[in-house]
């Protein structure tokens, strides 16, 4: 039994090959963005929400500690007029400074407990167990407004904002080495996309040399110019593979380095 044609080398002319090379590169050149470009470009999209996520977190951690200093404030002026006695006790002006001071207690603990949970998210701390403490708290100070219940509730407050600090700095830390990595995904499906636009390239040059090859000479000049033609069509092919062969190289080489960068530092 005989093999089919295709397998014996006599089948294999340089019009054939020529033009076997240039579907294969044109169809890979076609196929390639699903396979070769979209895996980093869904990387990208990923990294690219995950520092959205990051902006978000530390915009929210920003704000619930610029609220928290106004109204900090607020009661620290509050108190201290409570405390230096300028209203007597009973008096209006002293109720209306204890009211005063309570309000800017409540107002401060929303803030505190956004801080508390941003924490909470990050696994530095037990949200309910440590609400419920700063609860206490607040509900203390406002019962009984002393110095003792006033440093306590400081304190607290005090600890949380250095721990929130030291959040956002990780976060920050985390969201800039997102922003490179997304960076380098970028580039590499810039680069991967040119790399199948030559690879489509030659493997149109290669159709083209196989026309050229099977087109026929006229008859004036029919031996001479069918041997120019045959021999401009094998250089053409011979430039074409050589920058096939040394593409591939370059994509062999280029997809051996795994993304190992991909992850780096993306967890707070």
């Amino acid at each position: 039994m005989q093999a089919p044609a295709f397998l014996r080398l006599s089948f294999w002319s340089a019009k054939r090959f020529a033009i076997l090379i240039g579907f294969a590169l044109t169809a890979l050149g076609t196929l390639g963005p699903q396979f070769y470009v979209s895996a980093v470009e869904d990387s990208s999209a990923e990294t690219d929400q995950f520092a959205k996520s990051l902006t978000a977190r530390i915009d929210t951690l920003r704000s619930a500690q610029s609220q928290y200093l106004l109204f900090e404030q607020m009661g620290v002026l509050v108190y201290a007029l409570n405390a230096s006695g300028l209203a007597a006790a009973g008096s209006s002006q002293h109720d209306t400074l204890s009211g005063l001071y309570q309000l800017a207690l409540l107002d401060r603990s929303t803030s505190m407990r956004q801080m508390i949970g941003e924490l909470a998210r990050a696994r530095q701390l037990t949200y309910r167990e440590t609400s419920d403490k700063y609860g206490a708290l607040i509900a203390t100070a406002r019962k009984d407004v002393s110095l003792a219940s006033y440093q306590a509730v400081d304190d607290f407050e005090t600890q949380t904002m250095r721990r929130a600090d030291a959040l956002m700095a990780s976060l920050q830390e985390s969201l800039l080495s997102a922003q490179r990595t997304k960076g380098e995904l970028d580039s590499l499906a810039a680069r991967r996309k040119l790399q199948l636009i030559v690879i489509m390239t030659l493997g149109s040059t290669l159709l083209l040399a196989a026309n050229l090859m099977s087109e026929k000479a006229t008859p004036q000049t029919e031996a001479p110019a069918s041997s120019d033609e045959v021999a401009a069509a094998e250089r053409l092919i011979e430039l074409a593979m050589r920058q096939s062969k040394s593409l591939g190289d370059g994509m062999t080489a280029e997809t051996g380095e795994t993304l190992t960068s991909r992850n780096e530092g993306l967890r707070p």
